[in-house]
């Protein structure tokens, strides 16, 4: 048995906004065996752009109950048959929030008539409620209420399921299938085609530019994430409708990710990546003389001064990375910006090592190659390096013996470095995970 729901309401998204009208259809899969439907007062203001689309008006609403007056007339109706909705995420959304205002936990078994349509229906033009109704022959009685809307989505459910000789719908409603919270544009192979392997995601639009991409440990779980969190803002529910395909890259390394997602965010400029737009302000480690001739570090915001050793994009990251430095290399804290130390280091032995410091610093800027997985089991990944910054990276197969750049040259791609980047090396260099290959510099 099927649930088959519409609902109207105040906005797109179930976290500022309420329902203003429900409709259920219950249907064996051929009938519609009974129908349920009621106004619902929102409590808050009805935006004359909603009117303007559902003809619903706030004088239509001021007598009808609140949800909380209905839910359980709503509930036992709703039984524990199987919820569904042309874009089943918004419906449903809406009324577990109202539900779970009231204490109510309500979490069906769910069926997108969206993605339905396009495993049964393949290759339409377009997947809306007017489009595919028009395509079977379904007429619709009072589009954008939620009576009219609930019944025709019912009768679409009746053809698809006629059509359905392999039952897909019994698979789409397994809570285990990974499908049930795809956003409705996205093709589900899209999804079920992406492994559980380091590489970086790119979601795209209708017109296939990138709106987000990410990088990840394991893809097909990191991509999941976007789909499953809690995220019921304005933001979020665009963000997901406007996502039409995935595609994806692999790179045997999250630490080879990282570096290709930070150059492909600023190739792209995709809508959805904020982050890396943001101006920020950077913290360097600064080297300086005290009055008596001794070697001093302190960390201060950047400005024009291009004397610091290293950058960091937090304070406390920075503060953090000199106090493990000051206990590594048994610096004289006072002498590092932590002028409340209990330690005490003689000055000698601090200038020595201050200098011991300066030189294993100076090692990270030469030219090196940085080996990390490969894609396969037959390759290994490089990264190349000259003066701190990312010059290259590429895969090579495990045959090829590496000793110099020259020895990479039909397999590496030129990359562009950013602070983000040099992060990522300086912390991959310090890490002591990888195997690093010290190579000359020209002459």
């Amino acid at each position: 048995m099927f649930a088959i729901v519409d609902i109207e309401t105040t906005g797109s998204y179930a976290k500022a906004n309420n329902i203003t009208e429900i409709a259920i259809c219950i249907s064996d899969g051929q009938n519609i065996i009974d129908e349920y439907s009621s106004l619902i007062k929102p409590e808050r203001s009805i935006p004359l752009s909603i009117t303007a689309l559902t003809g619903i008006d706030d004088n239509m609403v001021s007598d009808a109950p609140a949800f909380k007056d209905i839910a359980t007339d709503i509930l036992a109706f709703l039984g524990d048959y199987t919820f569904v909705a042309h874009n089943v995420s918004f419906d449903l959304s809406f009324i577990q929030a109202a539900f779970k205002e009231l204490g109510i936990n309500y979490n069906p078994k769910r069926l997108c008539t969206v993605r339905y349509g396009r495993r049964v229906e393949p290759g339409l033009r377009s997947y809306s409620l007017k489009n595919i109704s028009s395509h079977f022959g379904l007429y619709n009685q009072s589009a954008h209420r939620a009576w009219g809307d609930a019944r025709v989505t019912a009768q679409l459910l009746h053809k698809l399921l006629a059509k359905d000789k392999s039952g897909e719908w019994q698979m789409m409603i397994r809570k285990n299938s990974g499908e049930i919270n795809l956003p409705s544009n996205l093709k589900a192979d899209d999804y079920h085609n992406l492994p559980d392997a380091p590489g970086v995601y790119y979601f795209h639009n209708k017109s296939g530019k990138p709106i987000y991409i990410g990088k990840a440990t394991r893809l097909k779980q990191r991509v999941s994430t976007h789909f499953t969190a809690e995220k019921s803002s304005a933001k979020s529910a665009g963000f997901k409708r406007e996502i039409h395909s995935i595609s994806y890259q692999l790179s045997g390394s999250t630490l080879m990710a990282g570096l290709i997602e930070d150059e492909e965010i600023r190739k792209y400029w995709p809508e959805y990546n904020q982050a890396q737009k943001k101006p920020k302000i950077r913290f360097g480690i600064f080297p300086y003389k005290d009055q008596k001739g001794n070697n001093c570090l302190v960390v201060n915001r950047i400005g024009v001064q291009q004397n610091y050793w290293l950058d960091f994009y937090s304070l406390d990251k920075a503060r953090t990375w000199l106090a493990a430095k000051a206990e590594e290399y048994q610096l004289a804290e006072s002498l590092c910006g932590f002028p409340n130390s209990s330690i005490s280091i003689d000055e000698e032995k601090h200038n020595n090592n201050f200098a011991r410091l300066e030189a294993d610093l100076n090692k990270l800027k030469e030219q090196q190659i940085i080996l990390s997985r490969g894609r396969t089991e037959e390759e290994q990944g490089f990264i190349c390096i000259e003066n701190g910054q990312l010059v290259a990276t590429g895969f090579v197969p495990n045959s090829e013996s590496i000793s110099s750049m020259e020895d990479l040259e039909h397999f590496l791609e030129l990359r562009s470095s950013s602070s983000t980047i040099g992060g990522l090396i300086r912390q991959a260099l310090e890490s002591r995970k990888y195997q690093i290959i010290k190579v000359p510099l020209k002459n």
